[in-house]
């Protein structure tokens, strides 16, 4: 899609050549919140992957690891489909201020408290493996019986819970 690629082009050319480094870094943090949602198209997709592994290849580099995130972004967005609901103006500005993960509580039966790192692009996948892993399950057998469930507060669900758990079907 031509329109899908027109949100990365200038984006690509603003983290490639701009010498202002307040423009070149917002160009970064915009080209990660772009692969976190959006797929280019399959004829840019190799070049832009290109870009980005050299960045983050090359050693000394500036963005090398926001360039690493992006990637990422960017494989996770072709193989599960993208984010559905956009950011909220909270993590919008967590994002563009260079934050782009928050520890999430997970509860397990008998009141057990577990952190996770979560980021722009986690999947529930993901997260499902890395406590199973934590728990010392290490067959995909195993971790096919957990799950995760949303808790809410007195079983009221968000606008972004709702729109997360319709797109979900």
């Amino acid at each position: 899609n031509p329109l899908q690629n027109l949100l990365f082009r200038p984006n690509i050319l603003l983290t490639s050549v701009c010498v202002c480094v307040d423009s070149c870094q917002r160009g970064w943090r915009l080209l990660y919140i772009l692969t976190a949602f959006h797929h280019c198209s399959e004829v840019l997709k190799p070049f832009l992957l290109k870009y980005l592994q050299q960045v983050f290849r090359s050693a000394g580099a500036p963005y090398q690891g926001i360039a690493k995130a992006c990637e990422q972004n960017l494989r996770k967005t072709f193989r599960y489909g993208g984010r559905i609901v956009p950011p909220n103006s909270m993590e919008l500005k967590a994002m563009m201020a260079g934050r782009s993960s928050k520890r999430q509580l997970f509860l397990f039966p008998g009141g057990i408290e577990r952190h996770v790192k979560i980021k722009t692009c986690s999947v529930a996948l993901e997260v499902t493996e890395e406590l199973c892993y934590e728990m010392g399950l290490h067959r995909p057998e195993a971790m096919e019986e957990y799950a995760i469930f949303l808790v809410t507060n007195r079983g009221v669900l968000t606008d972004a819970q709702t729109a997360f758990l319709s797109n979900a079907d």
